[in-house]
């Protein structure tokens, strides 16, 4: 009886201690382009109204020339499995398409590898709109050349 009574004490406990247990969350994405100089940009403040206490009238904005536009390559990033460059295709002055000219090729499971992250690269800096991207999990090195790669193009389109 002493037995069943010390096995259902242990098992509570236990249950206990198991419940209460806190995991380790992974945290916010991190940037490909980690380490590069590169980050969120704070957005910008509004004034809440002029010094007589009326609301501001909306900012003029300058005409601009028309947007750059054309194809911009990226300068080629050293990996330790290879190297990355892309192409940043502009259409006034917005990021329209990125090309990959070339990728990681040391050995049959980085070439599966880049398989499958190329096109999630891709998709994320269609949907920022930059290099500002995340690193594809299992794919660090190919995801930190292709931001580097991808920012360096943006950088000569001056976008």
């Amino acid at each position: 009886m002493i037995k069943v009574a010390v096995s259902l004490v242990s098992t509570a406990v236990g249950l206990v201690l198991l419940l209460s247990f806190k995991s380790h969350t992974a945290g916010a994405p991190k940037s490909a382009l980690a380490g590069a100089g590169a980050g969120p940009t704070p957005a910008p403040t509004a004034s809440l109204g002029g010094h007589d206490g009326t609301s501001p009238s909306p900012p003029k904005r300058p005409k601009r020339p028309a947007g750059k536009s054309g194809t911009f390559t990226g300068d080629p990033i050293d990996t330790p499995y290879g190297t990355m460059q892309v192409a940043a295709v502009i259409a006034n002055s917005k990021l329209t398409s990125v090309k990959v000219l070339r990728h990681t090729d040391v050995g049959g499971r980085s070439a599966q590898i880049d398989a499958a992250a190329l096109p999630v690269l891709k998709s994320e800096a269609m949907s920022a709109r930059s290099a500002n991207i995340d690193v594809v999990s299992g794919a660090t090195y190919t995801s930190r050349g292709y931001a580097r790669s991808l920012q360096s193009a943006l950088d000569k389109a001056g976008i």
